[in-house]
């Protein structure tokens, strides 16, 4: 019997599966479907969007466990969904290690090794190709999911077609589709009596509404900002076009890049003097020292090529008082030390290899505070300027240059007299052209407005308009592309890619564009590498031929049909109704999007005037939701009390959310609440990847999914009745998950299992009305420092969370013997055996035991590598004193640790035994906590068997040695 008054999505959700496949959507990069079109902030994974949309349209049945099977075939990530999407072949070398004996003899030529795998003589082409068909799918379906999803397309690479499956699917849940998207519009007029609507409020780069609409449903996307809008227009009408009309744009962009470069080759400012092409310039400020009155170059490394060994060596220019830049390439090691040592940029501070002084960056931009607190210092550039004068603190200098000669070699060069004059003649073209290109939009123009981002900019650089932050061969570049682009664009669609295009230029080319240095690189970075607008003091200039690699951008388009409608607007202003809304809303410290997007705005505003007339074009930064308190709490309340104005009463909204600290969440869960909404459940999805620009502190490495619907209850209760009904939450959302989970792919984790807890608190208190003692809108109005009534309901709920998650090795009153760093250790080992290994599934266990000091129990603490130590790697801890858990030190687990590898160590639990009677007879504690010793001994013997955790199995094997030497004492 189906329900479709529940969704799929309130009971369970496959989170193992999902995370692993949205951690392979994020390692694919530029492969992803959507990054191509254009930089946006904070781009969510098409599949986690995908898997949460399928999750809340399928209704429940009273089979979980055919409910969630149906559920992973229809997203291709069961067994036959897998073996569809596998793509590439498994080695031979491989494959000999995954066959049997048996298998050996009958797939592989008699005399092969494991070095030396060959197939069988004799063989049919036909039987050959067969026979090694075989031969692949035995050996895929003995991988890990991990490791089969190296072989596997993503999910939305793949389409199922499969009958057999498609019967299957349709038995289950009473439909009759042959693909997903009939199957989506199906299961949208069983539950809402129509195709589904699904709108997104928030939409940035366009990824739900691309993947709701790609899925069959009718989708919505607005966001207050214009450029966010084009981006998800781009993504429904762009990435979602036919193969023939992305070959049209593509002939656009073709034939516009042709004209340009042909015109760059006649002005001859890309070539030197052997005909070679221009492939990166390589730009430096430079200022006067106040000591010694030397001009110094600045740049914090004048290491140029690590692979190349291409360095910058810094040498005197005593007559015009300044420095000579040779460079040189495949250095030798003295002078690629010489080179690293030579930074004029230090710690803010500028240093001059003349005199050996230092002297503070904000001492040569003369920076004074005013009595209102702002900073100035630089002469501000007028509007019509766009190169450095002779009266600026700061000049620029053209100091080397990355060549491609004829046969396709790159080398690096210092700028030659030829080259010197070709900077002069690209400042006399722009100076032509300067005022016509910024009239007709072909250069950005406009002023910077003041804010937190853009404040930087000015202060350091005293640039005041958009076009400041390029130098004149970027604007000449960027220009010459988009004058053809306004010149040969027709359709609507052309006119896109223009501006998609000229937005891929200005990020990849300008003045806060850094240089990477590093080996295999050596190329220009873009602009927004972070979230912010950094000022540099050495960048790298594209010419056009490195440019065409971002004016080619990648389109990697799926052929939809789609009823869609994107617009720019205020979510406070939407009168649409949706009966799904899907948002990933501003929060917190989040991005200054309403700031950053600016920088796009500069060269866009007037061809989004000519292509989207009904649009706005400004920033709305005014009516931007930002920051946090008071003014911020209420943006959110009226947002989302709108959103479930625009909802049916059987609608549902989905939040993604990326924090984890209990205050942030309680704030959350007033802000729904207040609006009109509760929860019926929270999915934290990893996507967690090795990037150093991770956030630290109470940022999850993923996304958390709040699953919503609208609040009508008018029922009152006290703070004790909701505590006795969160207990009870909390229990009963532990067991149905554990009940679902697949002992051979563990989906939940203890980070899962709390998360869980939380949900649970939110779910029974965003049931009630009114809660006595928790006064919401005083709660909202303000920053404050003591706990709300919610917050210590959700720690509550977490603490039960803790209490009811016991190992099935251990007795309950034996259990809650241990201390809370014990239990997180074992825990923790735990989430190890489960094959969990990123830094906010621990992060979350520590503060659900409130362990601080935590970091030191572990051998690694790196994304996606976390792991425990192990006995003997606890031991070099001990004799180094580096352990500093109190909660640790003396306590039974820490002995029992020393007592495996002491019995390790010397192969005998003879050892381990004396030293754990040599401790605990002292308090006469030894006999009493014999059965706890070998609860936790028969925990830790288990890992002898785990196959991912080779590096604890020879002292797991004593612990299981030594636990069977303890029950057997004095029988």
């Amino acid at each position: 019997m189906l329900d479709y008054n529940k969704s799929f999505i309130e009971v369970q959700f496959p989170v193992s599966r999902i995370s692993k496949e949205s951690y392979k959507e994020r390692k694919a990069n530029l492969g992803q479907t959507l990054t191509g079109l254009g930089k946006w902030w904070g781009r969510k994974p098409l599949v986690m969007v995908r898997a949460a949309l399928l999750g809340t349209l399928l209704p429940v049945s009273n089979n979980y466990n055919k409910d969630r099977e149906i559920f992973l075939k229809i997203m291709t990530m069961d067994e036959e969904g897998l073996w569809l999407r596998k793509y590439k072949n498994i080695s031979k070398k491989k494959l000999w290690q995954l066959t049997t004996e048996e298998e050996k003899e009958q797939y592989f030529r008699e005399g092969s090794t494991a070095k030396k795998p060959k197939y069988p003589k004799g063989m049919s082409r036909e039987n050959k190709k067969e026979m090694k068909e075989e031969l692949q799918k035995i050996a895929f379906n003995r991988l890990s999911y991990d490791d089969k999803l190296r072989y596997c397309k993503r999910p939305e690479e793949v389409e199922l077609t499969d009958e057999k499956e498609w019967e299957i699917i349709n038995e289950h849940l009473k439909t009759n589709a042959t693909d997903l998207q009939e199957l989506i519009q199906e299961l949208g007029k069983k539950k809402f009596n129509h195709i589904p609507k699904v709108g997104d409020c928030f939409s940035g780069g366009g990824s739900i509404p691309f993947e709701a609409a790609r899925m069959g449903a009718e989708a919505f996307g607005s966001d207050l900002n214009p450029i966010a809008a084009l981006l998800t227009w781009a993504s429904l009408n762009v990435a979602g076009a036919s193969d023939e009309q992305i070959n049209e744009l593509k002939e656009f962009q073709e034939k516009v890049y042709k004209e340009a470069n042909k015109q760059i080759s006649e002005w001859g400012i890309e070539h030197n003097e052997k005909g070679h092409r221009a492939d990166s310039y390589l730009y430096c400020n430079e200022v006067e020292c106040p000591e010694c009155g030397y001009t110094v170059p600045l740049a914090p490394s004048w290491i140029i090529g690590k692979g190349t060994k291409t360095v910058a060596i810094l040498r005197e220019d005593n007559i015009n008082e300044r420095f000579f830049i040779n460079i040189i390439q495949n250095a030798n090691k003295n002078q690629r030390e010489k080179s690293k040592k030579s930074s004029t940029i230090d710690n803010n501070k500028i240093y001059c290899p003349h005199c050996e002084t230092k002297t503070p960056i904000t001492s040569i931009r003369n920076d004074k505070k005013t009595k209102d607190g702002t900073i100035f210092g630089l002469n501000t550039w007028g509007k019509n300027k766009f190169q450095y004068g002779d009266e600026d603190v700061y000049k620029e200098r053209l100091y080397a240059i990355k060549y491609i000669d004829g046969n396709g070699n790159r080398y690096y060069s210092s700028p030659t007299q030829h080259e010197l004059k070709q900077e002069e003649k690209v400042i006399d073209l722009l100076s032509e052209r300067f005022n016509e290109w910024q009239k007709n939009g072909y250069i950005p123009s406009g002023r910077i407005e003041k804010g937190y981002n853009t404040d930087q900019i000015m202060r350091e650089k005293g640039w005041e308009y958009w076009h400041q932050l390029f130098n004149p061969r970027q604007l000449l570049t960027n220009g010459l592309l988009m004058k053809y682009s306004d010149k040969f664009s027709q359709t609507k669609k052309e006119k896109v890619i223009q501006l998609l295009g000229g937005n891929k230029c200005l990020d990849w080319n300008s003045k806060l564009s850094m240089w990477d240095s590093y080996k295999g690189c050596e190329i220009v970075k873009n602009t927004f590498s972070n979230q912010s607008l950094n000022t540099l003091f050495n960048y790298g200039t594209r010419s056009l031929f490195l440019l065409s690699n971002s004016w080619f951008y990648n389109i990697n388009n799926y052929d939809f049909k789609n009823k869609s409608k994107v617009c720019p607007i205020d979510a406070r202003q939407i009168n649409k109704n949706q009966d799904v809304w899907f948002t990933d809303p501003p929060y917190a410290d989040a991005v200054n999007y309403h700031e950053l997007s600016e920088f796009f705005l500069s060269l866009d505003q007037n061809f989004l005037k000519d292509i989207f007339p009904e649009w706005y074009t400004d920033s709305k930064r005014v009516l931007a939701v930002k920051g946090t308190g008071q003014s911020f709490n209420e943006s959110m309340v009226e947002i989302y009390k709108n959103l479930a104005d625009n909802m049916p009463d059987n609608g549902y909204q989905i939040v993604m959310f990326t924090h984890q600290d209990v205050k942030v969440w309680s704030e959350l869960t007033m802000i729904l609440w207040s609006a009109g909404l509760k929860v019926a459940s929270a999915w934290n999805i990893s996507t967690e990847t090795n990037s150093g620009g991770l956030k630290e502190g109470n940022y999850v490495k993923g996304t958390v999914l709040l699953v919503l619907q609208k609040q009508s209850s008018d029922d009152f209760a006290f703070q004790d009745e909701v505590y006795d009904e969160i207990q009870m939450e909390v229990k009963k959302m532990i067991d149905s998950m554990k009940g679902i989970d697949y002992k051979d792919i563990p989906d939940f984790t203890d980070a899962d299992y709390l998360l869980a807890s939380y949900a649970a608190a939110l779910k029974v208190l965003t049931g009630y009305g009114e809660i006595d003692g928790i006064d919401i809108d005083y709660w909202l109005s303000g920053d404050r420092n003591e706990e709300s009534p919610v917050e210590k309901l959700i720690k509550k709920a977490r603490d039960v969370a803790n209490s009811y998650l016991i190992p099935e090795e251990f007795e309950k009153n034996h259990w809650f013997e241990l201390s809370n760093a014990e239990r997180f250790f074992i825990r923790g080992l735990e989430l190890e055996m489960n094959n969990e290994h990123t830094i906010g599934a621990y992060q979350e266990l520590a503060k659900g035991f409130g362990v601080k000091e935590y970091k030191t129990m572990f051998h690694n603490f790196e994304a996606n590598n976390v792991r425990l130590k192990t006995p003997s790697e606890y031991k070099m801890s001990y004799l180094e004193n580096e352990f500093n858990e109190k909660d640790f030190n003396g306590s039974l687990l820490r002995h029992l640790l020393v007592a495996i590898f002491e019995s390790a160590k010397n192969d005998s639990t003879n050892s381990g035994r004396t030293y754990l009677k040599g401790v605990f007879n002292q308090s006469q504690d030894y006999w009493y906590k014999k059965p706890l010793m070998r609860e936790i001994l028969t925990f830790i013997s288990k890992i002898e068997m785990v196959d991912h955790m080779e590096h604890w199995h020879e002292e797991a094997k004593y612990a299981k040695l030594l636990r069977e030497a303890l029950k057997n004492e004095g029988v």
